[in-house]
């Protein structure tokens, strides 16, 4: 797996990157991953307009593509889980899109080093909150989610 690692701390808008990325990806069919307490995964028919904070299978040109929108220390699972529970419906996506803390400090989280297992790290970027209440609006805002829907649609 191909992934595209977003670092930024915990208000800088990792979600609301991701979340624009995928409306400019045009899926063709986005699930949402539910996970239980025993590693159980499940997966619910969304609409682009209901992207949020959570974990998503977004298909694409007929490719899966894993999206991590909430960083896994928010979530309280790591990385290998979140993989292991996509793999154990027999899903193994081409490319991911992982959203994760720029410090990780709680114990046994390392995301960048965990993915290294699964695949090949194509871009790293770190973000910062842009101090804007129409930030979706600004020169900022259009260039970040231009040049990440570029690289993953190039690497789909």
């Amino acid at each position: 797996m191909k992934y595209i690692i977003i670092k930024g701390s915990k208000s800088s808008g990792k979600s609301a990157t991701v979340k624009d990325i995928c409306k400019r990806l045009n899926p063709s069919s986005i699930k949402e991953l539910y996970i239980d307490e025993t590693g159980m995964a499940t997966l619910k028919p969304l609409a682009v307009t209901e992207i949020g904070p959570a974990n998503y299978l977004l298909t694409i040109k007929k490719r899966n593509i894993l999206v991590v929108a909430a960083a896994p220390t928010e979530q309280r699972k790591r990385i290998t889980d979140i993989l292991f529970a996509v793999h154990s419906l027999n899903i193994y996506p081409e490319m991911g899109i992982i959203a994760m803390c720029g410090i990780e400090k709680l114990k046994d989280y390392a995301t960048a080093k965990e993915l290294e297992k699964f695949g090949e790290c194509i871009h790293e970027t770190k973000i910062w909150r842009i101090p804007s209440n129409q930030f979706h609006k600004t020169e900022e805002w259009d260039s970040r989610i231009s040049q990440l829907t570029s690289l993953a649609l190039k690497n789909i």
